[in-house]
């Protein structure tokens, strides 16, 4: 008797628990709204986003520019704690945090535009990360959780790539002094300018390709490409040695 009733007691909490949820889901839906929120820091040197789940979209801007942000807010019953916080040396952290983590309509978005020179860390828990025409000679680092990393027209020496259990796709204008991309799950496919490189791919349960490249284990410029479960392709193109 006293086991039907603790079952009986439970199931009845269960059902009182899943329609809570289900009411906080409406309201929450009921409440959403986006809205953007653009700013600009002047004599950034290196930048750092947490975009907690939202996606990063970073575009080259012009030389002598400010790094230019607009964020893309979308709030319900929660709202996100955004922070710009700019530190020694030229430095800037963009982040977004929400406190209720169960909610579908609380997040942060980011399109970036970042002038030549400046070192970038991108990190997004669950949204894409793409970068387009970016050029530096700090190093350059974008990596996901779970979305896609794009990163395309690059001219840096030094890229990281990486992602959990997305795709990485990367097309680099500029040959680079070394290149580390990796995906937990996903494929992972580069296209690098038609010099000689180190290299190091790998797969766990994919196929690896590099005929077209050149390599030499004695190059300064390496390329190491792996994925856990996906595909490995790195191809050469046109493009201009460093």
């Amino acid at each position: 008797m006293t086991v039907r009733l603790s079952l009986t007691l439970l199931g009845a909490l269960l059902i009182a628990a899943l329609i809570a949820y289900g009411a906080f889901e409406l309201i929450d839906l009921a409440s959403r709204h986006s809205f953007d929120v653009a700013a600009g820091y002047s004599g950034v040197r290196s930048l750092e986003v947490d975009g907690g789940t939202g996606d990063v979209r970073l575009a080259a801007g012009p030389a002598g520019s400010e790094v230019s942000v607009v964020e893309h807010v979308t709030e319900g019953l929660s709202t996100p704690d955004r922070k710009a916080v700019r530190g020694a040396n030229g430095a800037l952290t963009i982040s977004a945090t929400c406190s209720v983590t169960i909610s579908n309509n609380c997040g942060v978005s980011y399109t970036i535009m970042v002038p030549p020179a400046v070192a970038v860390n991108v990190d997004s828990g669950a949204g894409d990360v793409e970068a387009r025409g970016l050029s530096t000679t700090a190093p350059l680092k974008l990596s996901s959780g779970d979305g896609d990393v794009n990163a395309v027209g690059i001219d840096a020496g030094n890229v990281t790539l990486e992602s959990g259990n997305g795709d990485v796709t990367a097309t680099l204008d500029t040959a680079p002094t070394r290149l580390d991309a990796s995906s937990g799950n996903g494929d992972v496919t580069l296209t690098v300018p038609n010099t000689t490189y180190s290299v190091h791919a790998s797969s766990g349960n994919g196929t690896v390709s590099d005929q077209t490249l050149r390599t030499d284990p004695s190059s300064p410029r390496s390329i190491t490409a792996s994925s856990g479960n996906g595909d490995v392709t790195i191809q050469a193109a046109g493009g201009a040695a460093r």
